[in-house]
């Protein structure tokens, strides 16, 4: 035990480097490692890096979020949270939309040039994604400035944080791991895996994945509104 601890007492080695470094079968090391010693393994974890003022951005964005939930005891649940994604090497964006009872979408957007995905042609007209002029013109005659959380509006989501979007930290993580498990041998395929995929989703997996974003913001906030992802 003593040579399995020292061997490994900086965490800088792996249980095979241990094994082939004193002679102690691989098998007893890993045990030893992990039932006795209380150690294991290292998993790197990749984070968006955060610029200067990101971390004062994201303490700000996580107090106006607490502030509008004691103002409305619903206003969680009727947020939308809406982003696009490229799938497939990039032949195919999906637009999907959700709120805590309801999943809106799948959409598929096609429309390729040379430098990857550009515009999207809806109802007769085109857009550049996010910051079109018609686009911010329809967002705020449908909800108003006060209700667009987004870039060019009263209030935008925190840049460089997709720890704080359940688009990113659950929706599409959850469906890749099942869009591609029947290896999708054309875009079509993937496309009904997609389809098929949003039907399943729950109101309570919604809900959940929704108010995940509490304890995250709460975490930030105990953070100083630095990564996060490594305390969940």
């Amino acid at each position: 035990m003593e040579t399995v601890a020292g061997s490994s007492m900086h965490g800088e080695v792996s249980a095979r480097a241990v094994e082939r470094r004193t002679g102690i079968p691989y098998t007893t090391v890993w045990l030893a490692l992990r039932r006795t010693l209380r150690s294991y393994p290292y998993k790197i974890h990749r984070h968006h890096e955060l610029l200067p003022g990101d971390s004062v951005n994201r303490r700000a964005f996580a107090v106006w979020v607490f502030q509008k939930m004691v103002e409305d005891d619903d206003w969680l649940s009727n947020l939308l949270t809406v982003v696009e994604t490229p799938l497939h090497d990039e032949k195919v964006t999906v637009w999907v939309g959700f709120t805590t009872s309801t999943v809106i979408g799948p959409f598929f957007f096609d429309e390729m040039r040379d430098s990857g995905f550009v515009t999207a042609t809806v109802t007769g007209w085109r857009s550049t994604p996010h910051i079109a002029r018609r686009v911010k013109d329809l967002l705020r005659r449908s909800f108003g400035d006060d209700h667009v959380l987004s870039h060019h509006f009263h209030h935008a989501w925190p840049p460089r944080s997709p720890d704080l979007s359940p688009c990113d930290y659950w929706l599409w993580g959850y469906l890749k791991s099942q869009v591609y498990r029947d290896r999708p041998k054309s875009l079509g395929m993937l496309k009904d895996n997609i389809r098929l995929q949003c039907l399943t989703i729950t109101p309570d997996m919604l809900y959940s994945a929704v108010h995940n974003i509490i304890p995250r913001l709460q975490q930030l906030l105990r953070n100083d509104g630095e990564h996060i992802e490594h305390f969940l």
